[in-house]
């Protein structure tokens, strides 16, 4: 498997997601209220198991 054999999965891609998110948040990209609609938005889809 490439990415240095590690495995992605709806944890890996969530943290990915909210890495993303916080970078467009912090360079004032999102306002607060889209920033935390957008975290529980994902939170709702990637349901961690």
């Amino acid at each position: 498997m490439e990415n240095g054999d590690k495995k992605i999965d709806n944890k890996y891609l969530l943290e990915k997601q909210l890495e993303t998110l916080k970078i467009f948040y912090d360079r004032k990209l999102l306002t607060k209220e889209q920033y935390e609609f957008e975290i529980k938005t994902l939170k709702d889809k990637i349901r961690l198991k």
